[in-house]
């Protein structure tokens, strides 16, 4: 299967995140396509799923045959959110990246060999591609993790040296 590399399917924690770090539309500002299963957008309040939909997040939807197959996968696996398990889905059925900081979830996801990026690889995105100043991802990083985000702290710490400069 072929992964696009300009296409992501994104999760609800990952947009959370994103945020609580208060640069949703710088993130939008990449150049890249970002789409959620309808479900995470629709139950969405905090971020607003339609003010992400204004921001330019595509809606994604799961043929009947999917969603079967997301039912069948979480009585397999209990511990991941449904509406993650449809995140991956997507991610699988249409051969692009899945954003999520889940880590239950991108170990599955990398069983269905599904390519995984996290909030940090989204920070390091903004920076690369001039959408973030390295003091401006500092900031958010620090507020996401105010907000209680669970980020990996080796790597958190890292970026924060990083950006420190």
């Amino acid at each position: 299967m072929t992964v696009s590399r300009s296409r992501f399917i994104i999760d609800t924690n990952v947009l959370i995140d994103l945020h609580r770090g208060e640069i949703l539309r710088q993130f939008f500002a990449l150049p890249y396509r970002f789409s959620a299963p309808d479900v995470i957008i629709d139950e969405l309040e905090d971020p607003d799923g339609s003010l992400l939909l204004d921001y330019g997040l595509q809606r994604g939807e799961l043929s009947g045959e999917r969603v079967l197959e997301v039912y069948e996968l979480s009585g397999y696996h209990r511990n991941i959110a449904l509406n993650d398990l449809f995140a991956l889905v997507l991610a699988a059925s249409i051969g692009v990246t899945l954003l999520t900081g889940d880590n239950r979830l991108r170990t599955l996801a990398a069983k269905h060999n599904v390519r995984v990026h996290g909030t940090l690889w989204v920070l390091d995105e903004m920076v690369s591609k001039n959408k973030l100043k390295p003091v401006e991802a500092r900031r958010a990083l620090t507020k996401m993790l105010e907000h209680g985000s669970r980020l990996p702290i080796g790597e958190f710490q890292a970026r924060l040296r990083l950006w420190d400069r």
